[in-house]
Parts: C-alpha cells; structure tokens; sequence
C-alpha cells in the first residue's frame, strides 16, 4: 500500500527524480481525504489528486507533468507548489458539485456543448453556426467523452483529422452520386492536395476549434474542470486565415450601380453607402433612418449591437427617397413586386448585373461591404472609424482586412506613435 502521510520526497525536484519508478504514486497527504500524488516513470513524472469521501469513495484528476525533464508553465507542466494548487482547486470544485448535485466525473463535452449554447449570449445567426458545429463536428467525435478524462492528444487528434476532411456539402454530394445528374456531378470537385484546399480546410477546422475551446473554457469556468491543458495547449494551424474578399473600384462601383435593375439599384447603393451585410439591409426599417442628422441606426445581424453610419448630404438624400411616404415600420428596401428581399434573392442579380458591367471578377453582395471599406481607406480614412462604421468591436479585422489597401497606414501610425526626442549629431 502506498504511503499515504505528508511524503517531503516529491516537493524536491531533485529528490523525487530519484524515486523508483513505479506504477502506484507516492502519496503527499494535504488534509483528511485529500491527498496529492506523484508516478515517477521513466521520462518524467506525472501529479496526480485523490480525493476520499465516505458517500462518493476515491476519485482521482490527473493534473498534468511533472517538472522534472521540462520548466513548469503553470498550465500542463507544473511545479510541485502549481500541482498542490490545481489539487486544492479540483478538491474546491468537486466539493462544491457534491453539494449541488453534480457529478464532475460524469460531465461530457456533450455537456459542456449544451451548457454553452442554452446560454448563448450572442447573435441568432452566430448561434446557429455554433450549433451546426457543434452537431456536424464536435459531438459525433468528441461528445461522449468526459470534461475531465479529455486529453490533449485526443483534441490534437480531432483537430487535424477535421482538416483532412472533405466539406460537408462536398461528402453528402458523392454520397449521393446515383441522384446526381453528369452536369451536377461534375461540380463534385474536391483536390484534397491542392494547398489553396488544404488551407481552406485547416481554416475551416480552427473556426470549429474555437468553438470547442469557448465551449470547454466555460466548463472550466463552472467547475467541472480543474485544468484547461488538454485544450489551451493545442496549437491551431497557423498562417491559413487568408482574406477572401473581392471589392470593386470607384470605376467598377459606378458601372455596376448604373447595370443595376431600379429595385436591385436601392439594395445595392444602400449597401455600398452603409456597408451593412445583406442581411441587416433586407430587414433595415424605415425608422433606421433619421434625416435631421443623416445618420442610420440598425443592430447588426451578426452581433446584436447598434451601430450608427454618417452620411453625406448626397447619401442622405438617398435615403431620404426611398423612406419617402413609409411608415417607421415598414420595409425600407423591397423588390420591384412589392415582396421583401429574402435569402438568395441577390445572388443571380449579382451575376446578371456583373456581366453587363463586364466584370469578370467572382464578386459577392458582401463584398459591397468590403468595397465600402476599401474605398474609404483608399481615401485616407482612420482604420478605427473603419472599423467603428462596420460594427467592430475593435481594430483587428480591419486591419487584417484593409491595411493592406493604405501603404501609409504603418508608415503614419509609426511616424504619429513615436516619442518627440531631440537628437544631434556627434562629431567624428
């Protein structure tokens, strides 16, 4: 049986490396019940806790490596002191999960993915990708496995496994190549070793993993974990988050503006005046518009926020226009036969309207948004009131998006950032 009273051989890194290596942990007891152990093997050592109860029995928590080969990071190498710190957590959370019914033990990544979306604090459209992600990826691999036992070579695993497979709607397709016409079957086209392919995927798989980190990190801010090392330890892919977007030039926006049909024209000036998403415009209303100060008022889709876009004299005539004679609640943007803009609508316009401008590039009704952005930084507009118009909540995707559009954006923010010193020069 091993030794169970307070054990001084594993506080010392130089003494516990010396223990043989064995099977059973030597014990170092921390109060009645709760003990904090050490396996010595033979590269390294691992900590591990007990926790003895006379209604639940003995329940253990692996806590990570040991120190002994590598130096502690807090997080899945840890000091003898860091390891009797996680004890002491987990012994706090599984106290507290004892005392409200829940059984740490017993809660599964499924669990988890519950928890988190039933209190979705987001928006309808984030919470519907999260949920598709979480159903078509996350559960049919990962769902049964305990919060506490999840390793971080079975998330290492599920990560690059996800990237290697083919998109959803590219697998149900060639499950289905008996319904398929020759024509529709000949649009199935899928070059697993094409590196513009690999790198979609491996971006498609990190977006996935966000949603499995977010959902876990909230199981370890409730308790149900007392390590976040088997998921905050995964690298992602690295260098495959590449832009996507198309815009069009001041020439190309004028020529397809003028291509427009007059219904398809409101939709598409309003989306180039605002840089909503299609979206937030099919459901714009009358009263997001307020003509005293030229200023349109609508939450956006994506987050739930307001957001508030100026508009100049000329766009606010625009807007004035198509509002005219509406009630607050009515539609302010509708198709040519009285119906609102639903899903896809936009999508064979876009087409018909890009081959009378002679456009050849594959330009989406999002990217209206991004030529809205594109021709302000173009102009010399602050990357911040870039952002602040889009309805981001910081700086980061614009300048991802559109620094690269201004070549003196890094050049003047350095230049406008640096300390005014005085400076001379010293003679030879």
């Amino acid at each position: 049986m091993p030794r169970t009273a307070n054990n001084p051989r594993i506080v010392n890194r130089t003494v516990r490396v010396k223990l043989t290596e064995r099977r059973d942990p030597y014990w170092h007891l921390i109060a009645e019940g709760q003990h904090l152990g050490y396996r010595r093997q033979d590269i390294g050592g691992t900590w591990i806790a007990r926790y003895y109860t006379r209604e639940h029995g003995r329940r253990f928590q692996a806590l990570g490596s040991a120190d002994d080969t590598a130096p502690a990071n807090g997080t899945h190498v840890l000091s003898f002191q860091q390891a009797l710190e996680a004890a002491q957590a987990w012994f706090g959370s599984v106290t507290r999960s004892d005392a409200s019914g829940v059984h740490l033990g017993k809660y599964s990544v499924k669990d988890a993915a519950n928890d988190w979306l039933s209190r979705w604090d987001g928006s309808e459209r984030g919470k519907q990708t999260a949920q598709s992600n979480v159903d078509m990826h996350i559960l049919p691999i990962l769902g049964a496995v305990e919060v506490s036992k999840l390793t971080r070579r079975q998330v290492e695993q599920w990560l690059h496994d996800l990237a290697e497979k083919a998109p959803l709607k590219v697998q149900r397709r060639l499950q289905s190549t008996k319904k398929l016409s020759p024509s529709r079957m000949s649009k199935v086209v899928y070059k697993h070793d094409d590196p513009e392919t690999r790198r979609k995927r491996k971006d498609s798989a990190n977006r996935v993993f966000n949603d499995l980190k977010a959902l876990l990190t909230r199981a370890y801010n409730n308790q149900h974990v007392s390590s976040k090392a088997s998921w905050e330890t995964v690298a992602k892919f690295e260098n495959v988050d590449k832009p996507k977007n198309e815009y069009l030039t001041s020439d190309e926006a004028q020529r397809f503006i003028t291509s427009c049909p007059d219904d398809f024209k409101n939709l598409v000036q309003a989306a180039l005046i605002t840089g909503c998403r299609y979206g937030e415009l099919c459901g714009l209303k009358a009263s997001a518009f307020d003509p005293r100060t030229n200023v349109v008022s609508l939450m956006q889709s994506k987050t739930g926020k307001t957001k508030h876009i100026f508009l100049t004299d000329a766009e606010g005539a625009f807007f004035a226009a198509v509002s005219k004679d509406k009630s607050p609640s009515e539609l302010l943007l509708r198709r040519s036969d009285g119906e609102a803009w639903n899903k896809s609508n936009q999508q064979q316009r876009m087409k018909t309207v890009l081959r009378a401008a002679h456009i050849k590039r594959p330009v989406r009704f999002h990217d209206l948004r991004h030529t809205f952005a594109s021709l302000l930084i173009q102009n010399g507009t602050k990357i911040e009131v870039i952002a602040n118009q889009l309805g981001h909540s910081g700086t980061a995707m614009a300048i991802k998006h559109y620094a690269h559009l201004s070549p003196d954006y890094i050049g003047n923010t350095v230049r406008a950032n640096k300390p005014s010193l005085s400076y001379s020069t010293a003679s030879a």
